[in-house]
């Protein structure tokens, strides 16, 4: 469902929708990389959002991808539909979208707003943007506390979730598919190369059945801030799964640390950010959150960073030399 038009006709024609009000308007969101999705806009003014799943990328058709993601976006959305970390954690700010309706046969999930007000923390790093820098403190003290809650206090387990156990094949092919189009365009080196081939086996040290519940695809893209209203809403679940506890956090930083090598983002901004993330995480500012990590964590920085260096958004000159750079500094661990 790529176009307003489209949207439109499946409104038109799916009489099992519940929205009692008539649509007025489907805007495509810029954010959609993976999947198409809209704002859905109808005559009371109230909004939502339609997410539709390509058995493709849809920012790179060539690169097929499971359609099973909208069931484990779908599974993961109603498990956290009544908010429970708010039990615990009264005054926490974060929040996910409520499912309103999904299609099992079209692959159409229709879920809560978080609102026009909201942006995405990526493009609140852009260098010409201000973000306030309450913040800068708030995001990574929240983020552990919902972090946590994934992992040791949500009750998803991968005995009773299968579907988040099989997410890995999914992950496993993206990937597979994403490495013949990276070796091409970048030339990597030799050497490069090597380290790449070795960064592959934290597929076979994928362990589902003993690790936790984490979000999977926590990114500055999957974070939205609406400052006016004091929320942090998390979105795009559908790599939900059973991993490593520090998951999570360890691809967020992975993208934290690529956003600054552009001039298109905020340096300043994001060291600070990383900085308290550590300090959240590792209890220090100081400490260098990949050796913190581990082995584990470094082999999925290199599979994350050359990964992302296909893609256009980031503004980079020389992906080649970023990539040289993200090399060397797994090197000096």
């Amino acid at each position: 469902m790529e176009t307003a038009e489209a949207v439109e006709k499946y409104f038109q024609t799916n009489k099992n929708l519940p929205f009692k009000s008539r649509l007025v308007s489907a805007n495509l969101l810029t954010g959609g990389l993976v999947n198409f999705v809209h704002r859905l806009r109808f005559e009371d003014g109230s909004t939502a959002v339609l997410k539709s799943y390509p058995p493709f990328i849809a920012f790179y058709r060539t690169i097929s991808l499971s359609q099973n993601r909208y069931f484990v976006e779908k599974t993961a959305l109603e498990a956290l539909s009544s908010q429970p970390w708010l039990n615990k954690n009264p005054n926490s700010i974060i929040r996910t979208p409520k499912v309103l309706f999904s299609d099992d046969e079209s692959f159409v999930l229709i879920m809560e707003d978080a609102g026009d007000k909201c942006e995405t923390l990526f493009n609140l790093l852009a260098s010409d943007v201000q973000l306030d820098d309450n913040f800068i403190e708030l995001i990574p003290k929240e983020v552990k506390i919902f972090v946590n809650y994934l992992s040791k206090e949500s009750g998803l387990t991968p005995n009773g979730n299968q579907i988040f156990v099989k997410v890995w094949q999914i992950v496993e092919e993206y990937f597979s598919q994403l490495w013949s189009n990276m070796t091409q365009k970048l030339q990597l080196e030799k050497e490069m190369e090597l380290y790449l081939e070795k960064s592959k086996e934290i597929f076979k040290y994928k362990d589902s059945m003993n690790g936790v519940f984490v979000m999977g695809d926590l990114w500055p893209n999957s974070i939205l801030i609406d400052q006016e209203n004091k929320f942090i809403w998390i979105v795009d679940w559908e790599a939900a799964r059973f991993e490593t506890s520090t998951r999570d956090m360890e691809q967020l930083l992975a993208n934290l640390w690529l956003m600054k090598q552009s001039p298109k983002f905020n340096k300043d901004k994001i060291e600070s950010l990383i900085k308290h993330f550590q300090l959240e995480f590792f209890n220090s500012k100081d400490i260098d959150w990949r050796k913190g990590c581990g082995d584990f964590a470094k082999y999925n920085f290199i599979l994350w960073i050359v990964g992302l260096l296909n893609e256009s958004h980031w503004d980079l000159d020389n992906k080649r030399d970023t990539a040289l750079k993200a090399f060397s500094e797994i090197a000096d661990f």
